[in-house]
């Protein structure tokens, strides 16, 4: 009787939890874009100067130069293929007569006989982005759904110009979402607002993760904020959690053909995207290709990166003196690898097989040079290029999962630390973006790096004993930025500010401090950061200068204990359940994973441990229960 008891349990508890974690996973599912889409948009070649003679010979060579047996399926048009006013009496979106004198639907019966997909453009408000009256959607969403519908739409990209007072972006984006939903017609949803919002994966397919791209290798200072290859993947790179089948981070265009940089820094763009499950969508002249621009668009050994069923996104492992290793888990159980050299020079970079968790032998393939290159142990070496990336596929057994090293893992629950004591920047409990970074400092310590402006830092239960009213730390900075510390919230009180002075360069390390107004107690600290600095630790002076005692947090405690009991009330029942569901899929290193709920020690919150949550269903917790 208890093993049926037991089984209607666990079957009852499956049922609830995989509605649950579908719940929490969040991501929109139209079934559509069950891998990143691929294809080509009209902007970065064509601009707003498109016509219909000038798609139909886009698609033409989209086959006829293995374009699409490659994958890249959408043909998208990109803002002004509309009329100007673009909509007719009766309120309806119509094409320019002149430019694209067949209609869209036309165009997308030309497009369909090819075996592709026809993309095309619209806005969120009154016009779009190149100012065509009456050509943006605001209002006219079912309608303007209805109308691409009509003309045989694949995709939309839906843009973010000319927005009318009052309006709130998350409504317009869900109130087209709604639309497209009830059109008809499955259609790909591309949410272009020039930034992620958390709303994003629950109403598109993909969305814009940065500004525009430019054809630069880095575009940092650009007057409008847009972005180089090299800015649009750190800026991607910040949202790997967010993406999976049906819902991307979508880092902008491919820029590779262009001729504003060179071919290694192309092949970074196309490898980075498709470490990153990017969307694959060229921008080039297709019609006329030099043979590196082939080479770079149509390896197929790299596109299936991008395109794994797994739907991962690869993030950063190691970072060291401009030396990167990515590492993206793929679907058979290999790893994708990229080796990352941000630097002026060629460098050789190792990929250590703990550093992306797997053991023993393994063999391993060059993706751009198509070759395996033998079996390793411990790791692989390769030089590559400035501003290059090697991208390998490596498969050993048995596979690890490993925990991206790109975020320090934050500190166990917190025991008070004094503040008098040297504090690592890296041991702290919470952050604000994923985009911070452990990195090695000076004289081969740790620290913290990669922060952005308004990033903060959490430091929990710090001690400052009777009283401390001066701060010192170790930094690294070019930009001569603030940091604030505040108490308990990151706009909480501000004790003081620490101005630092830039160092040299990012490597040369000097410590600098700053006076505070006087704080006693435990209290939890937050730096918040006005812009980039590397901190390798700090520290507190107190008001007699004399520091209170210190905790080491490395101190070994008494164990956790794991019991079920989630939420401490003495019974596992289904407040346990949801609690579970929440943190469910998390590893350790997540800001989600707790080890009071990883039930069977395996660093991962899993259905495993749903499994002995459904063995102790409605048990009693006493105090000494294991």
């Amino acid at each position: 009787m208890k093993k049926v008891l037991f089984l209607v349990t666990l079957g009852t508890l499956v049922i609830v939890f995989t509605m649950l974690t579908a719940l929490n996973a969040g991501a929109w599912d139209n079934s559509l874009a069950k891998t990143p889409p691929m294809g080509w948009n009209s902007w970065n070649i064509f601009h707003e100067k498109i016509n219909e003679t000038q798609i139909k010979q886009i698609a033409d060579a989209m086959v006829s130069t293995g374009m699409k047996d490659a994958g890249y399926i959408y043909l998208n048009l990109d803002d002004n293929w509309m009329a100007n006013p673009a909509r007719d009496s009766n309120g309806y979106l119509r094409s320019d007569p002149t430019r694209f004198p067949s209609g869209i639907k036309a165009l997308a019966d030309y497009v369909h006989a090819k075996g592709l997909k026809l993309g095309i453009y619209g806005d969120r408000g009154t016009m779009t982005c190149v100012n065509v009256p009456q050509s943006g959607s605001k209002g006219y969403e079912d309608r303007d759904a209805k109308t691409f519908a009509s003309w045989g739409v694949d995709y939309l990209k839906y843009d973010n110009c000319n927005i009318p007072s009052g309006s709130d972006m998350k409504t317009d984006y869900q109130k087209m979402q709604t639309a497209l939903a009830n059109c008809g017609r499955p259609i790909v949803f591309s949410i272009c607002a020039w930034e992620y919002q958390s709303w994003m994966p629950t109403t598109g397919n993909l969305w814009r993760t940065t500004r525009d791209i430019v054809d630069q290798w880095d575009a940092t200072g650009h007057p409008y904020g847009f972005v180089g290859i090299i800015n649009a993947i750190d800026q991607n790179s910040k949202y790997t959690n967010s993406a999976g089948p049906g819902a991307w981070n979508d880092p902008d265009m491919l820029e590779i053909g262009n001729n504003g940089c060179t071919t290694e820094e192309y092949r970074t763009q196309m490898s980075m995207w498709c470490m990153m499950a990017s969307p694959l969508l060229a921008g080039n002249d297709v019609r006329n290709m030099a043979q590196a621009t082939k080479d770079i668009l149509l390896n197929k050994e790299v596109i299936a990166v991008d395109q794994d069923p797994a739907g991962k996104q690869g993030y950063r492992v190691k970072s060291s003196n401009g030396n990167e290793v990515w590492v993206k888990p793929l679907a058979d159980g290999t790893k994708a690898v990229a080796l990352l050299n941000r630097n002026s020079s060629a460098s050789t970079i190792t990929a250590n097989w703990s550093d992306i968790g797997i053991t023993g032998s393994a063999a391993v393939r060059d993706l751009w040079a198509k070759a395996d290159k033998g079996t390793f142990n411990g790791s692989y070496s390769a030089s590559v290029p400035s501003h290059g990336t090697v991208v390998l596929k490596i498969s050993s057994g048995p596979l690890a999962t490993p925990t991206p090293a790109q975020t320090p893992t934050p500190a166990p629950t917190p025991i008070p630390r004094s503040a008098f004591s040297k504090l690592e920047a890296e041991n702290y409990n919470d952050i604000s973006s994923s985009s911070i970074q452990k990195i090695d400092t000076a004289n081969g310590g740790s620290g913290v790096g990669y922060i952005e402006m308004g990033n903060y830092l959490v430091y929990k239960n710090i001690d400052f004993g009777s009283g401390a009213n001066s701060f010192k730390a170790l930094v690294a900075d070019l930009l001569n930025i603030n940091i604030e510390l505040r108490l308990n919230n990151p706009t909480g009180t501000l004790l003081g500010t620490l101005k630092v002075t830039e160092t040299g360069d990012w490597n040369t390390y000097q410590e600098q401090s700053c006076s505070i107004n006087n704080v006693k107690g435990v209290n939890d600290l937050y730096l918040v950061f006005s812009g980039p600095v590397n901190l390798d630790w700090f520290t507190f002076e107190g008001v007699t200068n004399t520091p209170a005692p210190t905790i080491n947090v490395n101190t070994p405690t008494q164990p956790v204990v794991a019991t079920g009991d989630l939420n401490n009330d003495g019974v596992i029942n289904m407040a346990d359940v949801i609690i579970l569901a929440i943190a469910f899929n998390s590893v350790r290193g997540d800001i989600s994973y707790n080890p009071l709920y990883d039930l069977t020690h395996d660093d991962a919150i899993n259905m495993a441990d749903v499994i002995i949550i459904a063995s102790k269903f409605n048990i009693v917790i006493t105090k000494n229960a294991l």
